[in-house]
């Protein structure tokens, strides 16, 4: 296990190519303009999407910060939070077809405070993520 720690965290590369494979993910995913009708066997299912995207890109933000000795916990969450506002916004703004939906926010949230919850644990239970800023 240690070996496995050791390979995880010895480069921010990985992770920071996920984190922009995520963010250009997110990005097309909620503003690319749409021309064609939902099915209605998604509906719903589109919230658990939103929680997955934002849950794995503050993930990775979160891994990427804690790589470059800026690991804490609430800027982390904070970001999460706003990138997630800022796609909402643009959607209302943008001529894409895309609405804005307050449920759309609070999966984002809800998947931000997801990945916030799991990387509090790995800097508790991991000894190569304990840091004294961790908390």
């Amino acid at each position: 296990m240690t070996k496995i720690i050791k390979i995880l965290t010895r480069s921010v590369k990985p992770y920071l190519g996920l984190l922009i494979l995520s963010t250009g993910a997110i990005l097309y995913g909620t503003l690319f303009p749409v021309d064609y009708d939902v099915p209605q066997s998604f509906m719903g299912l589109d919230k658990v999407v939103h929680f997955i995207m934002f849950a794995a890109w503050t993930f990775f933000y979160g891994l990427v910060r804690f790589l470059k000795d800026k690991f804490t916990l609430f800027p982390v969450f904070l970001v999460g939070s706003l990138f997630g506002l800022v796609i909402e916004v643009l959607q209302h703004l943008l001529p894409t077809g895309r609405s804005p939906e307050l449920l759309d926010f609070a999966a984002d949230i809800t998947g931000t405070a997801a990945a916030v919850l799991l990387l509090y644990v790995l800097a508790q239970k991991v000894s190569a993520f304990k840091t004294e800023t961790a908390s």
